[in-house]
């Protein structure tokens, strides 16, 4: 039925049909972005490269003419289609020809049975609101901050990808940055120096297989708040040998399965930060407590409920000066709408549970 149903390649229409999610999903597997950018002060574009590695899927090792081709997402923001770029662009390591056609990219030659990597420069816009990627400036100190914001389809406005949810990937992240900010995604990084005279740049470790609207970043002059002494009160490690069963969806008739967390899955000594503009860190003080608490017993009380523990090796809280919704649930990085958590008048009771409520539905 599927090889029926999806024998021919669906036509390539403005936004993602939902014939082209099923063609896709029925069509790559092991998805993986690789992905370097540069965040400069005041700059209107985000400039990156990205490696994307797709595997097609063959029929006896051999590739249906109608199935090979690559089709990416790459959809400019009206208005600033300037500022989106795409040069230097390569599969399977020769200079690539590719079509550009109603908001997406689409490769034919050089594309072949299995794995294909294509490689590629870019730029897209970075704006004060409404876009994938957007800056703020404290109204309070001047300093600079910027973040993503993917959901529900919009990654493929920041860099080319396939921007639709059942098609997961691992992403790596590495961001070079001006020099006193902080950097947050999805995992654990390790920042340092490139050279001497260079600026500072993050390398952050793959992610498990998610969803691009749940990729994320954040940058800006942010002060990290931590609670060491209170992680270890609700949450347990898991051992070392469990796995996450990738398949469950299709597994889901097993008697009496557990399911299982990933070897590097949060426990006992779980990462978890919380990070505020440095404006508003005096402030948040004296939320901080009641915050990391909220969100340790939200966590732990979800995973009694399923039997199933926290699958990230991390859980951090990014508070997004003017976020255009309460929260947003990316993968180990929550982002929470600062003025829900630091409340700018004087809260009232209703206040105190709307910020729980947040807190434990993001998680």
């Amino acid at each position: 039925m599927i090889a029926s149903t999806f024998a021919q390649t669906p036509p390539i229409e403005t936004g993602v049909s939902q014939a082209l999610a099923q063609w896709r999903a029925a069509h790559y597997s092991d998805v993986r972005y690789k992905l370097n950018i540069t965040l400069e002060k005041g700059a209107p574009q985000m400039k990156g490269a990205i490696e994307i590695n797709v595997k097609l899927k063959t029929e006896n090792g051999k590739l249906n003419p109608n199935d090979a081709q690559i089709v990416l997402d790459w959809r400019k923001i009206r208005g600033k289609e300037d500022l989106s770029t795409v040069s230097n662009v390569s599969i399977n390591g020769a200079a690539a020809k590719f079509e550009e056609i109603n908001e997406h990219l689409v490769f034919k030659d050089g594309v072949k049975p299995g794995e294909n990597t294509i490689k590629l420069d870019f730029t897209s816009p970075i704006l004060t609101s409404g876009g994938a990627i957007t800056r703020y400036i404290d109204k309070e100190d001047g300093a600079e901050y910027i973040y993503s914001l993917f959901v529900p389809s919009d990654a493929s406005t920041a860099f080319p990808v396939f921007d639709q949810p059942d098609l997961k990937a691992r992403f790596t992240l590495s961001v070079e940055f001006p020099g006193g900010w902080r950097v947050i995604s999805n995992t654990n990084s390790s920042c340092g120096r490139i050279c001497a005279m260079a600026r500072p740049i993050c390398y952050f470790k793959e992610t498990k297989p998610i969803s691009t609207y749940v990729f994320a970043f954040a940058a800006g002059d942010f002060t990290e708040v931590s609670e060491p002494s209170a992680l270890a009160d609700g949450l347990t490690r898991a051992s070392n040998n469990s796995k996450i069963n990738e398949n469950d969806s299709k597994n889901s008739n097993a008697s009496n399965a557990k399911l299982k967390p990933p070897a590097d899955a949060g426990g006992s000594d779980l990462s978890s930060k919380i990070y505020v503009r440095k404006s508003q860190a005096e402030k948040f003080k004296q939320h901080s407590k009641e915050v990391f608490r909220l969100n340790r017993e939200g966590v732990k009380f979800l995973e009694d409920w399923f039997d199933y523990k926290f699958p990230f090796p991390k859980y951090d809280l990014v508070l997004i000066p003017e976020f255009p919704f309460g929260g947003m649930e990316h993968a180990g990085a929550t982002f929470l709408r600062e003025d829900r958590i630091i409340f700018p008048t004087e809260p009232t009771k209703n206040d105190f549970i709307t910020r729980a409520n947040l807190i434990f539905h993001e998680a």
